[in-house]
């Protein structure tokens, strides 16, 4: 796995705040939403403010799999509350 750390700052109304910027390139399993997920790379942010992870963008299969759950439960949503 590569590691890269960036030291910076960011502005947020006006005052500055020191940032770092961790990215790790390789595959690795991270938890999304309370699952494990592999993943080719992260990239972490961390701040006073608080922490946020990021990932690249999903695969055109997968975002396709992640739409064809929403319509279906959205369907099934519309159709116990007699909308549909």
């Amino acid at each position: 796995m590569e590691t890269t750390i960036t030291h910076t700052t960011e502005t947020i109304s006006g005052k500055e705040y020191p940032l770092t910027v961790t990215k790790h390139k390789g595959i690795q399993e991270i938890t999304v939403a309370g699952k494990p997920v592999l993943v080719e790379a992260v990239t972490i942010f961390e701040s006073p403010l608080g922490t946020s992870r990021a990932r690249p963008e999903a695969s055109p299969e997968a975002r396709a799999s992640g739409q064809r759950i929403i319509r279906e439960t959205a369907t099934k949503a519309m159709i116990d509350l007699g909308i549909w």
